[in-house]
């Protein structure tokens, strides 16, 4: 950065920033990446996370309509893994969801894959999480034709984490408390409101779609074995049989109690990452250290702390880089992309003529509209943007002289 412009001079607070997960990689990562085998994606992600909120990305020119007055931003990187940039992008898809809400109970499910797959997980991820989004949906789009006689809608969001950072891939599946029926004319409910469908049931459903297409991968020869004892067909069926002897786990939780909680629950839960900055409790640079905070849910849901070296820290949230290209919030059913609006047409159509059509009204909290440093009020304007490269533009020209501003 040229030290004449004005952007140089916010560097001094940008360089005090503390507990923030960006902060721990700037800390650690160049001493700690030589020891940890990652690929060219995990690497870019990492990097682009440790430069988020500092000059290296660049930085905004905002200018407030009301006073005048013009400061300079860092830019961020805009990564879905970054706990920053997906604050504000939750904001922004959760108000296209609204859209697509029912005045009907939702319930949720989770489904978590056994830990015997965790390194065959880690291993070929573009494979098997789509193979774990497609098995959940359809075995609960499955019950869903059998003892509804219709269609239900899905809304499933891929977690990949546990509250130690560990690896625990899991599946959260927010699911309309009814169906829609194929002819489009009937909105069946379940009879009993305590749960939606037999937990066992669906497990077991799922446990045996995701086995056979695994099964079906591995035949293919199209997966990466991390255990190379699993290339003998014979030590591969008993493998394979010891997973379908075990019972898989499917959470059920109690229905929520309306749409509002429905949307309470997506905005927290849709662009979490695997640790949020406000759990970040000290990072001790001397000792190469990170201490964060975590729930024990095998204790009472106790908030504990956990201290790990920079070099273990790192390796973990590694564990969490999800493939380019890969989508993590996927809809199914009624709520499928190529449905979606006509079949929320027909069902408010439907639950309108029963009187229970209502309206879904925005979910409340503070105003998030950015505000003015110097008079407090909102509508700042973005001006002009300053690229890694160092090169100046303005919105709506070509490339600016630094000085000219």
């Amino acid at each position: 950065m040229d030290a004449s412009c004005p952007v140089a001079e916010s560097h001094r607070e940008v360089a005090q920033e503390r507990f923030t997960l960006g902060g721990i990689l700037r800390a650690f990562l160049p001493i700690v990446l030589p020891l940890l085998k990652l690929g060219q994606h995990q690497l870019r992600v990492l990097g682009q996370r440790a430069a988020c909120g500092t000059l290296q990305l660049g930085a905004n020119l905002f200018q407030c309509p009301h006073c005048g007055h013009r400061h300079w931003a860092p830019r961020s990187c805009g990564d879905r893994h970054c706990p920053g940039c997906q604050a504000a992008k939750s904001r922004q898809w959760l108000a296209k969801q609204l859209q697509s809400l029912l005045p009907v109970p939702y319930y949720h499910c989770v489904f978590t894959l056994p830990p015997e797959l965790n390194a065959l997980v880690l291993a070929n991820p573009r494979h098997l999480y789509p193979l774990l989004f497609d098995c959940a949906a359809q075995s609960l789009l499955a019950f869903g034709r059998n003892r509804l006689r219709g269609d239900l809608g899905i809304t499933a969001v891929l977690h990949t984490w546990g509250q130690k950072l560990d690896f625990h891939p899991h599946l959260h599946c927010i699911v309309t408390g009814g169906a829609l029926s194929p002819d489009g004319k009937r909105w069946r409910s379940p009879k009993q409101r305590k749960f939606l469908f037999p937990v066992r049931a669906v497990a077991a459903l799922f446990r045996g779609k995701f086995l056979a297409g695994l099964r079906q991968l591995l035949d293919d020869q199209a997966l990466h074995l991390a255990d190379p004892a699993l290339q003998a067909p014979a030590a591969r069926a008993r493998w394979l049989s010891r997973l379908y002897q075990k019972p898989w786990v499917l959470y059920a939780k109690r229905p929520f109690g309306g749409p509002q909680q429905v949307v309470s629950y997506l905005a927290n839960y849709t662009h979490r990452v695997a640790l949020s900055n406000r759990r970040i409790l000290a990072i001790d640079v001397s000792q190469q250290t990170v201490s964060f905070s975590y729930r024990d849910y095998r204790h009472s849901s106790q908030l504990k702390a956990l201290t790990l070296s920079g070099l273990e820290f790192i390796r973990r949230f590694s564990l969490h880089i999800l493939p380019a290209g890969l989508v993590r919030i996927r809809h199914y059913g009624l709520l499928g992309n190529n449905r979606r609006k006509r079949g929320l047409e027909t069902v408010r159509a439907i639950l309108q003529r029963r009187g229970r059509a209502v309206a879904i009204a925005s979910p409340q909290g503070q105003d998030r509209s950015m505000r003015c440093p110097a008079c407090g009020q909102a509508g700042l304007r973005l001006v002009a943007f300053r690229d890694a490269a160092g090169v100046l533009h303005r919105i709506g020209a070509g490339p600016t002289p630094c000085d000219s501003l």
